[in-house]
């Protein structure tokens, strides 16, 4: 077999592992608000470990503004990637189920505009014109068509690049925020564009108050654009990658950016930034391990698989927060 077809077969069996166990009988039927989860306080908690956060590797995740929608990428070893969906009817929630517009190249960072109107994701997928996957993952989005979703639109060459864009964060103007390595591999920077007339204009890079020498990325804005969430791995934060702030000045400028605390940044890596669109909690992506301890008794083979197949395992989990933390920063 061909190392593409290796790699396709790859993404198809995780897909149905996922759905598979995602739909055992030892999964709870999910009702209420945020599938029904306990709201957290200050301290970061796991977004629901049944299904969400598990011991695979989970990426960013965005709610609907109304709620009753819930999308997260998954992750695995081999690179395959895939957007699922959960939904609301009436009190309860389905169970995560692959996109209709998944492609077998894989989608990544997807968001969705202030309205509920379109979702925003990168891809590999062949742009209009080509046969061949994109060696950089580029930005694409979907218009919402009643209680479904359309075809993926390609959001053009000013907005896009030849090398890694992601995570595309629409504010209510229509204008996107994203993370782009255009300057070169492992760059990161953030940058802006505005729509005009029906296309995006070209993008133009944030100001050295949000972006340095080091990596800034997943840039979340407000839909007003008053503040801004993103990535860095500054050497002055408590881990490999921590939660950046910045506010607009009574100009319109960026403040200088600063480090949203030990209350959400860790060790580990922190990344992924989104708010509710209720605006009550903050959500992430967090890579943690629970600290090593000398268990019990020997660990049994089920022992290890149960708790290889957990949360904070060290691969990527979503987490919450209270958005209050703002408030003090």
């Amino acid at each position: 077999m061909k190392p593409k077809s290796i790699c396709i077969g790859i993404l198809l069996c995780a897909i149905i592992v996922f759905e598979s166990c995602a739909q055992g009988d030892d999964v709870p039927v999910f009702k209420g608000p945020y599938l029904g989860q306990k709201p957290p306080g200050s301290t970061p908690e796991v977004f629901e470990s049944k299904v969400v956060s598990t011991g695979l590797d989970e990426l960013n995740s965005v709610f609907s503004p109304d709620g009753r929608e819930f999308y997260f990428c998954v992750r695995n070893f081999s690179g395959a990637v895939s957007i699922f969906q959960m939904k609301m009817k009436g009190e309860n929630w389905s169970q995560p189920k692959l996109l209709p517009f998944a492609s077998r190249y894989g989608d990544i960072d997807v968001t969705m505009s202030p309205d509920g109107s379109k979702i925003l994701f990168s891809s590999l997928r062949p742009i209009p014109g080509s046969e061949k996957p994109k060696e950089d993952y580029d930005f694409w989005m979907i218009e919402r068509k009643g209680d479904t979703w359309g075809s993926p639109i390609y959001l053009g060459e000013d907005i896009n690049s030849d090398s890694h864009d992601f995570y595309p964060m629409m504010a209510d103007n229509e204008t996107i925020y994203f993370s782009s390595q255009r300057e070169g591999p492992e760059t990161n920077n953030i940058y802006r564009s505005e729509f005009v007339e029906g296309r995006y204009l070209k993008a133009a890079k944030l100001s050295d108050a949000i972006n340095t020498e080091h990596r800034e990325f997943d840039p979340y804005v407000s839909p007003d654009e008053s503040f801004l969430i993103f990535t860095s791995n500054r050497p002055e934060g408590f881990g490999s990658s921590d939660l950046y702030i910045s506010f607009k000045d009574q100009e319109g400028k960026w403040m200088i950016a600063k480090n949203m605390g030990d209350k959400i940044n860790t060790p580990g890596s922190e990344y992924c930034p989104m708010i509710s669109p209720d605006g009550k909690y903050i959500f992430f992506t967090g890579a943690r391990r629970n600290g090593r301890r000398i268990p019990d008794k020997p660990f049994t083979y089920e022992d290890f698989m149960n708790d290889h197949n957990r949360a904070k395992n060290g691969l990527s989990d979503i987490f919450w927060v209270d958005a209050r933390i703002i408030e003090d920063l």
